[in-house]
């Protein structure tokens, strides 16, 4: 049980291993191995310094000796709903094809989410975050979780995240407030009137801000028994490592409008203002002026803390390329919008009761799928801001950017 040091800048795939060619079954020794290797790549040299100062200078020697009840006690790989392998569509041909990306996603039983957390235990959540591709699923939640619960913890990962240099506080909710003593609930509510599925189209949450969605956490209130009720994530690193090294240097230097526009305003049906009223229970707020602006990202981030280069860009919130024609843009958003789509890089959530999932919008996109709407669904969401994303050389853009009016409505 010697120690080591992890460099955050590891690609955390290494952690785990390639595991692609194991047979389904062998899934329970994947699993046992899992903790195991996890608990080892965090079994580091204890930090001296408690300061937010040195935890952001000590961040990269960071973890902790642990007992077999530790956090990552039981983590494993997440149980694919309704089929080994569940059917997406692979967007370039228009059929249902498996998904199989084994690797995306890790369950962890054993964390309660309404605890105490010192800096050490969420140095082990980030880092699990980060060695599994950026979903964790914290199953077994205590039935009697609240909305202050939610709302404590995303504060504590937000803690964590400032003291590492990665994050600047928690996102206020884009819809009037379910709750007034806890504006920072997004409470997305599905009535079985509603003929729309909020969020079904792919995006990474709020890529329209300045300083963009580091993690969001979504909570299961009202989980439906019957029907497809999952969310579908895609590895947005996976999609860049597995382009051509002549794509990838097409798309290094690109940047890339977001616009809220493009979904609160006149946008697509699955995330407009228009579908926000047809879920019959969500209402955008007024005071908000994030319909006004566009802002400019690299359409290849860095990733702070693993270093990985993702694909950041949506259907939903994002707009147009930077110094091309239109035509030009939107040829090459569409090849990249299929390839991050393509099912080998997607794995899905199934929800169940008591169940809370973490996903890091810098590794992904997701998108919401429902085949029977007959029951009704309620989820909290907080999301947690982070830092502007940079490109390859490091760089990103400080300032947004008023949408030139003349553009309106071509994109």
């Amino acid at each position: 049980r010697g120690s080591r040091a992890i460099d955050h800048d590891s690609r955390p795939d290494i952690w785990f291993g390639r595991m692609r060619s194991l047979s389904a079954g062998s899934r329970a020794l994947q699993n046992a191995r899992l903790g195991r290797s996890l608990r080892q790549s965090f079994r580091l040299q204890r930090a001296e310094k408690s300061t937010a100062v040195s935890m952001k200078e000590s961040a990269t020697a960071l973890s902790f000796e642990y007992d077999e009840h530790d956090l990552l006690a039981g983590c494993r790989l997440l149980e694919q709903p309704h089929s080994e392998r569940p059917r997406v569509v692979d967007m370039l041909t228009g059929q249902y094809v498996e998904a199989s990306n084994d690797l995306l996603g890790r369950e962890l039983p054993n964390v309660d989410l309404t605890q105490d957390f010192t800096m050490e235990d969420l140095a082990t959540i980030h880092q699990a975050s980060d060695a599994a591709g950026g979903i964790l699923v914290f199953s077994n939640q205590k039935p009697d979780m609240t909305v202050h619960d939610h709302v404590r913890y995303a504060r504590a990962m937000d803690a964590y995240c400032r003291a590492i240099g990665h994050g600047t506080g928690l996102e206020l909710s884009v819809a009037k407030p379910a709750y007034p003593d806890a504006p920072e609930i997004l409470e997305i509510v599905r009535e079985p009137t509603a003929d729309v599925t909020f969020g079904e189209n792919w995006h990474s949450d709020h890529s329209f801000h300045e300083f963009t969605c580091s993690f969001s956490i979504l909570r299961g209130v009202v989980t439906p028994r019957h029907g497809v009720n999952d969310t579908l994530f895609s590895s947005t690193a996976d999609a860049f490592d597995a382009l051509t090294p002549t794509m990838q240097n097409l798309l290094l230097d690109l940047n890339l409008y977001h616009s809220a526009n493009r979904a609160y305003g006149q946008g697509h049906e699955g995330n407009s203002l228009a579908a926000m009223k047809r879920t019959r229970s969500m209402e955008l707020r007024d005071d908000l002026e994030i319909t006004n602006y566009d802002v400019l990202h690299p359409l290849v981030v860095v990733h702070p803390t693993t270093g990985r280069k993702t694909l950041f860009g949506s259907p939903t919130f994002s707009t147009r390329i930077d110094g091309m024609h239109e035509d030009e843009s939107k040829a090459i958003l569409k090849f990249v919008y299929d390839w991050i789509a393509r099912p080998e890089f997607c794995t899905r959530v199934s929800w169940k009761p008591n169940q809370v999932v973490m996903w890091d919008n810098r590794l992904l996109s997701h998108k919401g799928l429902a085949d029977d709407v007959s029951e009704r669904r309620v989820m909290h969401r907080v999301s947690l801001r982070g830092s502007r994303p940079q490109n390859h050389r490091g760089e990103s853009f400080s300032e947004a950017g008023k949408i030139d009016a003349s553009m309106a409505g071509l994109f």
